[in-house]
């Protein structure tokens, strides 16, 4: 084959493609080959010829650049070209090298989207990224553009919309922020703020996104930038995940953060002393975040008695405060904890569900049913932001006194107990003798 051919990207056991011929630039056009070749021996022989299919250039002097997907999950059977000045895909089988659908994804409306970041996940230049059957394009257009890769439908668009899906700064940028990919992974999108060079002054409250990657919907940010762009394998700039976690540099405060679902404890307590059947008790306890990042110098200096766990909803203003010298928020809420008791009987019951409040306390006052020696247990089953924790206490109800009579009565003396008896007995003997007259008169003629 002249020109000897490219490999673009291959699958162990399975297949690589290669191309033959420069792809066509805006200055330019010739065609080009791509190959399929076989890397299966149950396919046949390994180095075997799959198929091969040569392109035509576009019309309109467009730059054609092989897009994806990289060295990953071949199982869709599609592998993409971007055509740069248009911003679109074109879709084509990896089975037979035809093509499937496209060009699709017309980004006429935002022309910041053409200078897209090229240090996204999939370390394409052209701005997308590839994982679970979908293209997510992106860009310094500040929007996200998801696409199914068998049928190169539109599936949502993240950044353009309202309250919780936008990147529009206002007058900060102006415009919208530049957005990177610089992971995919959880089912979760992973983006930064980032440009190949950081502007001066850097922008103000430009964030880290974690997004659903099915549905595009935005699951939480943290104020971040990053101060320059660096695509995985290169410098720690743009970030990575492992584990799940997500670890990106920080370009506002130059430290390296580590986000994911962290530590919690939980403790609880009740009456030392017994309380006796049909009086209430109340319990209490904490529930506490206890994350590696809980016990650093600035955070055990602020949060003497440590930092209460958050809800999922008012995560994002919660870890402003407590990491970034962000201002206290007003919409914090706690986390619900789920209290059982087993009783003497030894049967189990839930008897109530209390709320943490802004330091990480709750409570909940209960009436038992029986006396005896009680366990307590209080769950917290966790949330995204918090694995679960659980703590057990124990209390006792004493059995119920007997309730004093509200009438006194009165015990005579045994003389005059004999008195009285007797005139009980002459009032009964007055009472049938006047009885018998009275009949005696009523039978008179």
């Amino acid at each position: 084959v002249t020109p000897a051919p490219t490999i673009v990207a291959a699958w162990a056991g399975d297949m690589l493609i290669a191309r033959s011929g420069s792809t066509p630039t805006n200055t330019e056009q010739t065609p080009i080959t791509y190959f399929g070749i076989n890397l299966n021996a149950s396919k046949g022989a390994i180095g075997s010829k799959l198929w091969s299919n040569t392109l035509q250039p576009p019309a309109g002097n467009i730059t054609v650049s092989y897009s994806g997907p990289a060295n990953t999950d071949p199982t869709n059977g599609v592998f993409c070209e971007f055509y740069k000045e248009s911003m679109q895909f074109v879709g084509y089988s990896m089975a037979t090298g035809q093509k499937l659908w496209g060009p699709i994804g017309d980004q006429s409306q935002n022309q910041l989207m053409y200078y897209n970041s090229g240090y996204n996940s999939g370390g394409n230049e052209n701005g997308a990224a590839y994982a679970y059957g979908r293209i997510y394009y992106d860009g310094f257009g500040g929007i996200m553009s998801c696409y199914d890769l068998k049928t190169g439908n539109l599936l949502w668009t993240y950044g353009n919309g309202g309250e919780g899906n936008s990147t529009q700064s206002g007058f900060e940028v102006p415009g919208p922020y530049p957005m990177t990919i610089y992971a995919i992974g959880n089912g979760i999108v992973y983006t930064t703020t980032t440009e190949h060079t950081v502007e001066i002054p850097i922008y103000r409250d430009a964030t880290q996104q974690a997004i659903n990657a099915t549905t595009g919907q935005l699951i939480w940010t943290l104020n971040d930038v990053t101060s320059e762009a660096g695509g995985p394998g290169g410098a720690l700039d743009t970030g990575y995940i492992a584990d799940g976690f997500s670890v990106p540099l920080n370009g506002y405060d130059n430290q390296i953060y580590c986000v994911g679902r962290g530590a919690s404890t939980t403790t609880v307590s009740a009456p030392n002393l017994a309380a006796t059947l049909g009086q209430s008790v109340t319990i209490t306890g904490t529930v506490m975040d206890v994350s590696s990042g809980t016990t650093q110098d600035e955070q055990t200096a602020r949060f003497h008695n440590g930092v209460p766990v958050s809800s999922d909803a008012s995560m994002t203003d919660w870890m402003g405060y407590v990491y970034q010298q962000k201002p206290l928020p007003t919409n914090f809420t706690g986390v619900d904890v789920v209290l059982s008791v087993v009783d003497a009987n030894h049967n189990s019951r839930t008897i109530g569900t209390a709320t943490t409040d802004t330091h990480g306390f709750y409570s909940l006052q209960w009436t038992p049913d029986i006396s005896g020696k009680y366990s307590v247990i209080a769950t917290f089953t966790g949330t995204n932001g918090y694995w679960p924790s659980t703590a057990e206490a124990s209390f006792a109800v004493g059995a119920a006194v007997a309730t004093a009579s509200p009438y006194p009565i009165t015990v005579l003396p045994p003389t005059e107990m004999y008195i009285a008896a007797a005139a009980i007995a002459m009032i009964v003997a007055i009472a049938i003798v006047g009885a018998l007259i009275l009949i005696a008169v009523k039978k008179r003629p």
